[in-house]
């Protein structure tokens, strides 16, 4: 992948996400790991159709990722509807239009809703309910008891249970306790309700490293995971995002301005935090990994502080960075942002304009969205 082509042809800010890579890296995990796995849309929403043949399933959290799924014609077998807040009307609408979709349960009300409109559209729905690790999200374990010994087996089948706790997950024990609990738990559930638990979703949190004082053995971590899952002794489904889509993104941004002052060296970028965010990236103090794009060999070197083009003190990518001098013009190929980083950011904030997403794919790059004025989403549409 020529990066100078690239900008050359689609300019900058832009997103790059390489399918090649992202195929090699579902590849890669599917080595590792003995088990089906699940994309969680919410990561990036640019490579579902490239994923459609190589993941089980997605996880959908909003209405927008299920409109964004079914206009890619993913096969609704292939969904599970989640999230925190289901809204009436779109769950109406689903099992209107689909004979077969599985919900995850977040809620005793949660549950009420799906149970009333599974029996009202006489359509047997699947469910996954899940365990609440102390947050927001998903129920207690009395919660979930309760609806398995009381749910109406008619219309409402219940596979198993989902759990997932949290994302960047480094710690291995912390990954072996929680698999622990859910182990006895299914046990209890087993034994005093009588129900078989057929399945497990985890999400286990892979870690992705990000910076370059990191250092990460995937191959170990991944196949002590693996030991750690089978414990469970049933049909388990991983949800990934951040694991899968991380590596196969960059992002390209060009230096627009350069300015010294009592602080040190500044250089100002076309793009900044309101595209870039890197998960742990705490006052811009750690270095991603990243490649620069040259106008000109230089051998001198000089130390700035790389900012984005926001009117906030906050815009910073790195501080005090060591580089070969600067000019204007020069690229900035950040990496590692095929997850989350292009929809984390504050991208309506100075209403400037959403970067272009190229998809490269067998040695061929592809413009899936232009360049796109968020003054129109922050104009005041009022008539007089």
């Amino acid at each position: 992948m020529n990066l100078a082509e690239i900008v050359k042809l689609y300019g900058t800010p832009t997103y790059i996400f390489d399918i090649d890579k992202l195929t090699q890296r579902i590849a890669y995990l599917k080595s590792k790991l003995n088990y089906d796995l699940v994309y969680a849309v919410k990561a990036n929403t640019f490579i579902i159709s490239e994923l459609a043949p190589l993941v089980s399933r997605f996880e959908i959290c909003s209405p927008g990722e299920y409109e964004i799924c079914t206009k890619l014609h993913i096969d609704p077998q292939k969904m599970v509807i989640s999230g925190v807040y289901k809204e009436e009307n779109v769950i109406a609408e689903m099992l209107k239009n689909y004979d077969i979709l599985k919900y995850t349960v977040e809620s005793v009300t949660q549950y009420q809703l799906l149970s009333r409109l599974a029996i009202a559209s006489q359509k047997p729905i699947h469910l996954l309910l899940r365990l609440t690790s102390g947050n927001q999200f998903g129920m207690t374990k009395d919660e979930i008891k309760d609806i398995i010994e009381t749910h109406n087996r008619e219309y409402l089948i219940i596979d198993g249970i989902e759990y997932f706790s949290g994302t960047q997950k480094h710690n291995l024990n912390t990954i072996n306790k929680e698999i622990s609990d859910l182990h006895n738990f299914i046990i209890d559930i087993e034994e005093n309700c009588h129900f078989p638990i057929n399945e497990i979703e985890y999400g286990p949190g892979a870690p992705v490293y990000y910076f370059q004082d990191n250092s990460f053995d995937e191959d170990t971590f991944l196949s002590e995971l693996n030991l750690i899952i089978a414990q469970l002794n049933k049909k388990v489904t991983l949800e990934i995002g951040r694991s899968i889509a991380a590596s196969c993104g960059t992002y390209l941004t060009k230096v627009v301005d350069l300015k010294t002052n009592q602080v040190g060296n500044f250089a100002i970028l076309d793009g900044g935090i309101n595209h870039l965010v890197y998960y742990g990236q705490m006052m811009a103090m750690k270095v991603p990994f990243y490649d620069i794009i040259k106008k000109s060999p230089q051998e001198e070197e000089a130390t700035y502080n790389l900012c984005g083009s926001l009117c906030t003190i906050n815009d910073i990518i790195v501080k005090n960075l060591k580089l070969p001098k600067l000019e204007i013009g020069d690229i900035f190929a950040f990496k590692n942002v095929g997850a989350y980083s292009m929809t984390e950011g504050i991208s309506l904030f100075l209403s400037r304009e959403l970067p272009k997403v190229i998809l490269f794919k067998n040695g061929k790059t592809y413009l899936v969205r232009d360049t796109y004025k968020t003054s129109k989403l922050n104009f005041p549409n009022v008539e007089e």
